[in-house]
């Protein structure tokens, strides 16, 4: 019986239920999903699981997303969608400074975000690789079009050293993300913010002096 309404608990989720409109469903649904796998990795992606946190249905999840694996490719479009949103800010931020872009592109694969793409992909092995591709193409588009901006009128920039470059900093921040800590034990390192500094000063340095080196 709800203390509230004077209905059974069973009459009041129903009712809130209906009243919730499909776009407020599959949010609750990726939503859940997505805390599931921060908490417990792909295995947390079950149906079952996802709807008892949710206080909704199993068959309420298979007719919003199909499948398990219709709601995996939603969920890796959720999270290409974020990563997309946070580099193009990122690239758009009209910061001059190199040490500054890059800090906003490592900080983009954190919070989890790296974590949850390469859960997904354990799990969706070609769902999300078309999107990721659209993502680095329209990033490098945007760095292109700003090197060109910037460069002396004779300067020839070749698109495949933008298209580089954005390989090598999209590698480095993932990675980064996924096994920075590991990988600064690994090399008797302290695990300190100061030592993630100091990786992003050199790796700006040998941007901007690969940069100067081009447009020069």
């Amino acid at each position: 019986m709800s203390i509230v309404t004077g209905a059974p608990e069973g009459t009041t989720r129903r009712a809130k239920r209906l009243r919730s409109t499909p776009e407020e469903a599959r949010r609750l649904i990726l939503e859940t999903a997505q805390s599931l796998i921060a908490s417990t990795g792909p295995e947390g992606l079950r149906l079952q699981d996802i709807a008892a946190g949710a206080g909704i249905s199993h068959s309420l999840i298979l007719h919003h997303f199909g499948s398990r694996e219709g709601l995996v490719r939603a969920l890796t479009r959720q999270a290409v969608a974020e990563l997309r949103d946070k580099l193009v800010a990122a690239i758009a931020s009209g910061e001059s400074l190199v040490e500054q872009q890059l800090d906003r592109v490592f900080d983009a694969f954190r919070d989890g975000l790296a974590q949850r793409l390469a859960w997904l992909a354990t799990v969706d092995s070609g769902g999300g690789a078309e999107g990721t591709q659209m993502i680095l193409r329209d990033i490098a588009d945007r760095l292109h079009a700003r090197r060109l901006a910037a460069a002396p009128p004779d300067a020839v920039i070749p698109r495949d050293d933008t298209d580089s470059l954005i390989h090598l900093v999209a590698a480095a921040a993932f990675g980064d993300a996924l096994f920075g800590a590991q990988l600064h034990r690994s090399a008797g390192l302290p695990v300190t913010s100061e030592t993630d500094r100091g990786f992003r000063r050199w790796l700006a340095a040998l941007i901007r002096a690969h940069s100067t080196q081009k447009e020069g």
